[in-house]
């Protein structure tokens, strides 16, 4: 080799290591082998970036540069698929084992659909990664309107447009002793995997550890969806793996923007037979499921215009909830004897349960989660017929 060059070959490794060491001092690479794009973002604090394969809701406003694929892609595997009758109900899952996120698509006979998202969005900045419902496809978060945003969470579509149902949940375990409460990201995820994959059914389990009160706890979650059901079933498994006694409360609501992301107008709370107005516990004994319908909240002069669909929370087994609520702030449970409408932009649904467990011993949460429908005739909504599986 001359040293012509000699000094070409050392210049061009000079200027590749330099690019490397520029480009690590101002990009973090998040390749988590999602391959739906390429995104770039600017983080909130400092002047570094990131690159990564996914987007998930929470990053929408730092987006710099995107190049979307998934979209494409999916147009493109459908032209090159045989066209088939899909006028019968029937699931879909996309799911992500490694970092613990996908979505599940129920398909209904009459051409509507519902589709969850769970784990791709973000939790004190941090991503989520499990089975917790949130998040959105990148097309539907990069483009940041509200409109688009109806496709997020749990989200309906009607044949014509989406209409949100549920958002990203709020969800977490904590102290009974010293209220702090651990939401998903300060938990330690363990891993996740599909159990169960058809068009009839799809089982799917994730499994996570937290520390209360510095006593460890394992947490497996399992969803079940079963076609034709516009629900799915969540079963949350809590295990004290210490050796001390453990007083827990765990926490499963969201302030849910039925019918149109970002607003809660128009949304009030229903039981079986009562539309809720006011802020309001609810006897857990006595009721055995809450929702938010999108139906207008009369009390403070919202009138019948709105989307008529409804949500529901629905508990089984022995493991009732100590506390069922509606409020209008998240961080507030209804005080006794006030009589407070329904009216912030976050009117919130949630369920609290407390419980001690023994080292080694299991508590076990059984709830569905779903869509329902406004019945006319009665003026309440109609939650669909479920069952434990």
């Amino acid at each position: 080799m001359n040293n012509r060059k000699k000094i070409f070959t050392a210049l061009l490794c000079v200027t590749i290591s330099s690019l490397f060491l520029l480009t690590s001092l101002y990009v973090d690479f998040d390749i988590a082998g999602h391959f739906e794009g390429f995104y770039l973002v600017k983080e909130k604090t400092g002047r570094k970036y990131e690159f990564m394969d996914h987007l998930f809701v929470g990053r929408e406003k730092q987006v710099v540069f995107a190049v979307d694929l998934s979209n494409n892609y999916f147009k493109f595997t459908r032209r090159l698929l045989p066209k088939h009758n899909e006028n019968f109900n029937h699931l879909h899952c996309d799911w992500n084992p490694k970092d613990g996120n996908g979505m599940v698509s129920s398909y209904f006979a009459d051409g509507t659909a519902l589709v969850t998202y769970l784990g791709r969005y973000l939790d004190n900045d941090k991503e989520v990664h499990g089975l917790f419902v949130g998040g959105g496809l990148p097309e539907t978060i990069e483009s940041n309107v509200n409109y688009n945003m109806n496709n997020s969470g749990m989200t309906y579509f009607d044949g014509r447009r989406w209409y949100h149902i549920w958002c990203s949940v709020n969800e977490g375990i904590g102290s009974a002793i010293s209220d702090t409460t651990l939401t998903p990201t300060k938990w330690e995820f363990l891993g996740s995997h599909v159990d169960k994959r058809s068009s009839e059914n799809v089982i799917i389990s994730s499994s996570h550890k937290a520390v209360i009160d510095q006593i460890p706890v394992r947490i497996d979650r399992k969803i079940h969806f079963s076609s034709g059901n516009p629900y799915f079933n969540l079963e949350i498994r809590i295990t004290n793996i210490g050796t001390s006694p453990l007083s827990y409360s765990y926490l499963y609501g969201d302030e849910p923007w039925v019918g149109y992301y970002g607003t809660s107008l128009g949304d009030t709370g229903w039981v079986k037979d009562r539309i809720v107005n006011y802020e309001e516990m609810i006897d857990a004994s006595k009721y055995s499921y809450v929702g938010i319908a999108d139906i207008g909240n009369r009390v403070i002069g919202e009138q019948p215009v709105y989307t008529n669909l409804a949500n529901f929370i629905e508990w089984f087994g022995p493991e009732r909830p100590m506390f069922a609520y509606f409020t209008n702030d998240m961080n507030r449970l209804p005080g006794a004897g006030k009589k407070i409408p329904l009216e912030s932009n976050e009117r919130f649904v949630g369920l609290i349960w407390q419980r001690m467990l023994a080292p080694l011993e299991s508590s076990t949460i059984k709830i569905a989660v779903g869509m329902a429908r406004f019945n006319p005739k009665t003026g309440i909504p109609e939650k669909p017929a479920t069952r434990w599986e």
